[in-house]
């Protein structure tokens, strides 16, 4: 019944192109990280088809394949990390999901609605994310207790939170620690993501079906749209600017965001 979840990648060649870069014959850390980068760059996070376009959301990988490599576009976690696990897997990596729930900006213990990926690399467990809106590492980061790494002007570390999870911070702008994201390595089957991708793409109460999202990193930053709140960071330095209009929406999609414009 659920056999389009564990299908295979159609073409890795196509979806490295799709990420600007190009096939290794050492599947490392330093390989994967540049694949993480290159995803964050180059496939934004996004939730159009569950607030523009009210489509539902198939975690089949062909589907995801069809949409995100094919037709340039973009997803939230439970697409774009369902995708890049089964496209490590391909190019050999020892990857598999885990679920994850994220702490940032709240001051609750909430739900378990988010997807991450661990790999094994050399007996060394690795978390890497490139299907979250939001401040994530560029690269995997070591999944050891008190870890910290540095990624240009970002600061994040690994924590033990107790006998199963991990939690992710890092440091903010104003140098505070700030918790992001709450993970277990536990390696997940797709299936158990069903339930909650509808909850995410249906429920009226999930964040996805109230506003819209938009992220990519850039070379020197990130790209975001949060409502119609669109938000340019560049070494460092935030602007703001409130979005007046379709036509301004669509053009930011196409220049900032790498998406085609649909009707």
């Amino acid at each position: 019944m659920y056999e389009n979840l564990y299908e295979p990648i159609p073409d890795t060649e196509l979806y490295l192109k799709r990420l600007g870069t190009a096939s290794r014959p050492v599947l490392d850390k330093s390989y994967l990280d540049a694949l993480v980068f290159a995803h964050q760059c180059r496939i934004p996070f996004e939730n159009l088809d569950v607030y523009e376009y009210h489509r539902p959301i198939s975690l089949g990988i062909t589907d995801l394949y069809n949409k995100v490599i094919l037709g340039g576009r973009g997803g939230y976690c439970f697409e774009l990390n369902a995708l890049f696990t089964r496209f490590l897997q391909a190019l050999g990596f020892q990857a598999s999901s885990c679920m994850c729930r994220i702490l940032r900006n709240k001051n609750f213990l909430p739900p378990i609605l988010h997807r991450g990926v661990i790999v094994d690399i050399e007996g060394a467990k690795y978390f890497c994310d490139v299907g979250y809106g939001g401040p994530t590492p560029p690269a995997s980061i070591l999944v050891a207790d008190g870890v910290e790494a540095n990624f240009g002007r970002e600061t994040y570390f690994v924590d033990k939170a107790d006998d199963f999870w991990w939690t992710l911070s890092r440091t903010t702008s104003a140098g505070d620690r700030e918790k992001i994201i709450q993970f277990y390595t536990m390696p997940q089957d797709n299936v158990n993501f069903i339930t909650m991708n509808f909850y995410c793409s249906q429920s009226p109460d999930s964040v996805f079906t109230q506003k819209l999202f938009l992220n990519i990193r850039t070379e020197d930053g990130v790209n975001s749209v949060l409502g119609d709140l669109f938000t340019q960071t560049r070494n460092g330095v935030t602007r703001k600017h409130t979005i007046e209009s379709r036509a301004e929406l669509q053009d930011i999609m196409q220049n900032c965001f790498r998406l085609p414009v649909q009707s």
